[in-house]
């Protein structure tokens, strides 16, 4: 008799603790959930592999900008090729590099941020409908959005990618792109 109210009262303990571990794991399940973007945002600001990717996102970008401006004409290719000058494809490459390096310079400095905006409806006119991430420009005392994406959890990777093309990241780009072309 008592051996069995032993084992009931076993029962009813290990009861208990498995309904508690249940609760407990479905708390932390729907608060991560709860917590989602913030996460991934305090994810790709620490992690160089997100940076990175969207440094090669800016290049793809702006590879075609860079074809279609970095042109020489006729007189211009003939004084590089006498004068053993950079060529026009060096150049083109010179400048992509421009804008790599650039673009790390602007995470190093904390210029350009990952932002969690599935609450916000816009920063400085630009609309955030259906996005839940936006990679920030900061110039000064203001944000402005340079691109605004969503990030597939499953696949761990970025997707559905819309730029600002008024932002003053480009501006200052070009500037920088200019100025590195004269240096060299």
């Amino acid at each position: 008799m008592i051996a069995r109210v032993g084992s009931r009262v076993r029962k009813r303990v290990w009861r208990k603790v498995i309904v508690a571990l249940l609760v407990g794991v479905v708390a932390i399940g729907s608060l991560i959930y709860w917590k989602r973007c913030q996460i991934a945002v305090w994810y790709m600001a620490r992690n160089k592999t997100a940076q990175e990717t969207t440094i090669l996102w800016m290049l793809d970008g702006a590879k075609p900008v860079i074809e279609k401006d970095v042109k020489m004409n006729l007189p211009q290719k003939i004084f590089s090729t006498l004068t053993g000058r950079r060529n026009e494809k060096e150049r083109q490459i010179d400048a992509l590099k421009d804008v790599g390096r650039f673009c790390e310079l602007g995470f190093e400095n904390h210029r350009l941020k990952f932002k969690d905006v599935h609450n916000l409806t816009s920063i400085n006119g630009f609309d955030f409908h259906g996005f839940d991430f936006a990679l920030v420009w900061n110039p000064g005392p203001t944000e402005e959005v340079l691109s605004a994406f969503n990030v597939n959890f499953l696949k761990r990777e970025m997707s559905d990618m819309k730029t600002n093309q008024n932002c003053s990241y480009f501006t200052e780009l070009t500037l920088y792109v200019k100025k590195r072309a004269k240096q060299n």
